[in-house]
């Protein structure tokens, strides 16, 4: 395959009205094709009722082990929360994950439920990703794969990260020392290629370094230069756009991040480095069809 194709996906869908209304805005005056929606978030339903007159946007679920409380009775998922009945925090869960200190059993009816409930909403998930990728450690992959398959969901995220332009150092662009990035890397190539193998997938999700992800000017022009240089194939940008909302983005560690990259996915700079790239973007639907989606209207005009 010649084509470059690119999905443009942001995450956290329905975890706030900002973040709601910056994916809606990212959608209708940028180059965003694609959503994760978290369904057991406060506006969960707000989210929903949008996607009404965004009928081109690809939504799949957001499964989610460490934000909010379950859909299901905490009776039954006693080891996935904590005494106030929440999820487990991120770190928390994580280290419950890699110590197998949770119900796969628990996981699994979890990851069902919340994919009812887009079902009962009108959502068609177009794929399924989860929280801080909490479905990817070794206790919740198997939960994950039998509840997709259950649900009848046959697109996922890639598990393994791209860097474009190629970052030439061992373990591409993960974080910590050399051991570290070689292991998270070779595991994550072990999940895409064997556990999700039967998945359709991209073929992977455009990372940067995480010193780049610090700088916000950099990371917006590791952006462009990835749109520069990406090859041949259907790959996934993971991106979060957000709104500022008193009384949630006070507490929330990326909302400058937010914000910022609502600009870059509705400015004519980053579209026209899209456009000068030869880039295709699809939605997950097109990676079953073998085809693309139409392009992204152009008679935006960023936001300042």
């Amino acid at each position: 395959m010649t084509e470059k194709r690119l999905i443009v996906n942001a995450d956290d869908f329905g975890m706030s009205r900002g973040i709601t209304d910056a994916v809606v805005l990212a959608h209708r005056y940028g180059y965003l094709t694609s959503a994760s929606l978290m369904v057991n978030m406060p506006a969960s339903e707000y989210a929903v009722e949008r996607l009404a007159k965004l009928p081109r946007l690809g939504v799949g679920v957001h499964l989610n082990l460490c934000a909010g409380k379950p859909i299901l009775p905490t009776s039954k998922v006693r080891t996935l929360i904590g005494a106030d009945g929440n999820f487990c925090a991120p770190k928390a869960m994580i280290r419950k994950l890699w110590l197998w200190q949770v119900s796969v059993r628990e996981i699994e009816l979890e990851f069902r439920a919340q994919i009812r409930w887009a079902k009962d909403h009108d959502v068609t998930p177009t794929h399924a990703d989860s929280h801080h990728h909490m479905h990817l450690y070794p206790a919740a992959i198997g939960p994950f794969t039998r509840a997709l398959w259950a649900e009848g969901i046959c697109r996922t995220r890639a598990p393994r990260s791209v860097a474009v332009p190629r970052i030439r150092e061992l373990g591409g662009p993960h974080a910590g020392s050399l051991f570290r990035r070689v292991a998270v890397q070779a595991y994550r190539t072990l999940l895409q290629r064997v556990w999700l193998r039967n998945f359709q997938m991209a073929g992977g999700r455009v990372c940067f370094r995480s010193r780049d992800r610090a700088d916000f000017a950099e990371l917006g022009e590791q952006w462009k230069l990835a749109f520069a240089n990406l090859p041949p194939g259907a790959f996934e940008l993971v991106c979060h756009p957000g709104l500022f909302e008193r009384g949630f983005s006070e507490s929330d560690r990326i909302h400058e991040q937010r914000e910022e990259e609502l600009h870059w996915l509705t400015d004519r700079e980053w579209r026209d480095a899209l456009d000068r790239g030869g880039i295709r973007l699809i939605t997950y639907r097109d990676l079953a069809r073998g085809s693309v989606a139409e392009p992204a209207p152009r008679e935006a005009h960023a936001l300042q």
